[in-house]
């Protein structure tokens, strides 16, 4: 078997090492900087469905709060003539519909035929209440323009409106900050039609009349938020970013990118990978073969004079070269071992590019999360602001309705005005303490106090508030203690007030404080249909509300039982909540006894 020469062996010996070293560590540059960039791509779609999801849900929820308020104007519409008052509650719906840009709106009124303002009016004959949480209805396609209907009881009183999608709705989704050239955003509804103009025409993006059928709006659907890689109703790989609407009663807002475009550094860098390991494997073969060539003429000549000598040409001199052949050797090895350190030099500056590319985008991480904190910091600032004005006209309200001498629809409009000033400050408190609570925790202040005398002082006070609820409260034990007063009171308040709104109102509810050893207990039941379970989960989260069977609390942000929680935490307590069918709801606060300097804790 034919063996290769010594020239040969030397170039492989050179070669194979430098080849082999460059691919790998150009390989795990590769891999590292492409994860980098893909996930990061990922979660940029994620942000801007988000910020989406976010702008259309304070939409709806301001038009909605218009229009409750709305409500409570109309009912200033009191006259014993039934004309003054129909042509009252015509004008006000009619200048509330042109201000708000509504296709149309059907005022149904007790004792009153009902008013219709608008040219599509009349379809809104036969709407029924949304479910909870519910903001408002899409209505299928019917013609070009997608439109969109909210239904708002109180008062007496029910008020529907229609509204433009494409007036209203479309210019939400116009904005593809985020998303690079080829990006858009779209909502569709719970068929998985197109609400807003998408971006390109596709199977079923020109009439806007079928429904998508792409994998990730069947996962939207189906109630779930995710982000992943597939191909959108055009057939094309894009990164879907999709967010499921319960306002609008399902729906989704979906968000993407081509892959194309947003991963196209990784495709620019591998290029440049490839391009500087082709050079790399040029450079070192071609100096390999250089200095194997260099390396291997000494060997030769002593091959050739070694078979010399062996024929029996005993006159020809053996040269004196071996020595400064092998001196050259590793004078050759240390060039080449020179080449391979620049190699491993260029090879380091391309992961220093890479990381300096991890460190770019950990900055934009940092910025986002800055973002996040202004925004924050945004909501107390101007609560904080709200409060003193909102204040303000309270006390004046209060001052006035002691008034002598008052006319009733004086009275009614300055009972109205010292109401909703007093909901106000109630939102801002809760606004407030929100803000407070997720970002350094609430502060109490504990001093020795009798729980019992407390949670009754504040039981009086919600029934002063109800006093058509029958609200039973039971004392029991030692409940003396060191406890924030203030907040303890504003615990009690929001759940007991929540029990009597979730509860029926023929049935009572009953409030009980006990003390034991070391912990004082105080529990809230009402009756009613249970919490649902898949409620309970995040029951005391922010902005979340339960299912109440009286409409809900007007005026509520769903953060009460969020900063009732936080309050029992600061105090070193804890609060759950038990909800069954035929059980009612009970929630039970356990605090444990903190010793004030100067007073015992109790026993």
């Amino acid at each position: 078997m034919r063996t290769l020469s010594f020239r040969s062996q030397l170039l492989l010996l050179m070669v194979l090492p430098v080849l082999v070293t460059t691919a790998a560590l150009g390989g795990l540059a590769y891999r590292a900087a492409s994860e980098a960039v893909r996930e990061n791509a990922i979660r940029a779609v994620g942000i801007a469905a988000n910020a989406r999801e976010h702008t259309l849900v304070m939409r709806l929820s301001r038009q909605h709060e218009r229009a409750s308020g709305l409500l409570v104007a109309l009912s200033d519409c009191e006259s014993d003539e039934e004309p003054e008052r129909v042509r009252c509650l015509q004008d006000t719906l009619a200048g509330f519909v042109a201000t708000e840009g509504g296709r149309g709106a059907r005022l149904v009124v007790r004792g009153l035929e009902p008013i219709q303002v608008g040219e599509e009016a009349e379809s809104l004959a036969d709407l029924t209440p949304l479910p909870p949480g519910q903001l408002a209805r899409v209505e299928p396609k019917q013609g070009h323009e997608r439109v969109y209907d909210m239904v708002i009881e109180g008062g007496g009183m029910r008020l529907g409106l229609r509204f433009s999608a494409a007036t209203h709705l479309e210019p939400l989704f116009r904005d593809r900050y985020g998303l690079g050239e080829s990006g858009e955003t779209f909502l569709a509804d719970s068929q998985g039609v197109f609400i807003t103009q998408p971006r390109y025409p596709g199977h079923s993006g020109e009439s806007r009349s079928h429904p998508i059928d792409a994998r990730p709006m069947r996962e939207c659907l189906s109630g779930r938020d995710a982000e992943l890689l597939a191909l959108d109703y055009r057939d094309v790989g894009v990164i879907h970013g999709f967010r499921f609407i319960e306002e609008l009663g399902g729906g989704c807002i979906m968000a993407h990118i081509e892959q194309a475009e947003a991963f196209a550094p990784v495709r620019a860098l591998r290029a440049r990978l490839a391009m500087a390991a082709v050079v790399l494997a040029a450079l070192a073969v071609g100096l390999s073969f250089v200095f194997a060539r260099h390396f291997s003429r000494p060997v030769s000549t002593l091959t050739d004079r070694a078979r010399a000598l062996q024929g029996g040409a005993f006159d020809i001199a053996v040269p004196a070269e071996g020595p400064r052949e092998l001196k050259m050797f590793a004078e050759t090895f240390t060039k080449m071992a020179r080449s391979l350190q620049e190699a491993k030099e260029e090879r380091e500056q391309l992961l220093r590019e890479v990381q300096a590319d991890r460190a770019r985008l950990e900055v934009l991480a940092r910025e986002a999360q800055e973002a996040a904190r202004i925004r924050e910091d945004l909501v107390a600032v101007v609560s904080h602001d709200l409060r003193n004005p909102i204040s303000a006209i309270s006390m004046s309200a209060s001052m006035m309705l002691k008034r002598e001498g008052l006319q009733d629809w004086q009275a009614k409009g300055l009972g109205r005005i010292y109401s909703a000033a007093d909901r106000a400050i109630r939102l801002i408190r809760d606004l407030l303490d929100s803000t407070q609570a997720r970002v350094g925790g609430i502060p109490v202040e504990p001093r020795p106090l009798d729980f019992h005398e407390l949670a009754r002082h504040v039981v009086e006070e919600v029934q002063l508030a109800y006093p058509e609820r029958h609200i039973h409260f039971q004392p029991g034990g030692d409940a003396q203690g060191a406890w924030d007063a203030d907040r303890m009171a504003q615990v009690i308040t929001n759940l007991v007030g929540n029990a009597v709104q979730h509860s029926p109102a023929d049935t009572p509810v009953r409030v009980s404080s006990r003390g034991a050893d070391g912990e004082v207990f105080l529990e809230i039941h009402n009756e009613g249909p249970p919490i649902p379970a898949e409620v309970l989960p995040t029951l005391f989260e922010p902005f979340q509300k339960g299912r109440s069977t009286r409409g809900g609390a007007p005026g509520s942000l769903g953060l009460g039982l969020f900063i009732s929680r936080q309050l029992v935490e600061a105090h070193g307590g804890a609060i759950e909540v038990r909800s069954a069918q035929g059980e009612g709801t009970t929630f039970t606060v356990r605090l444990p006894r903190v010793a004030a300097p100067g007073a015992p804790a109790g026993g």
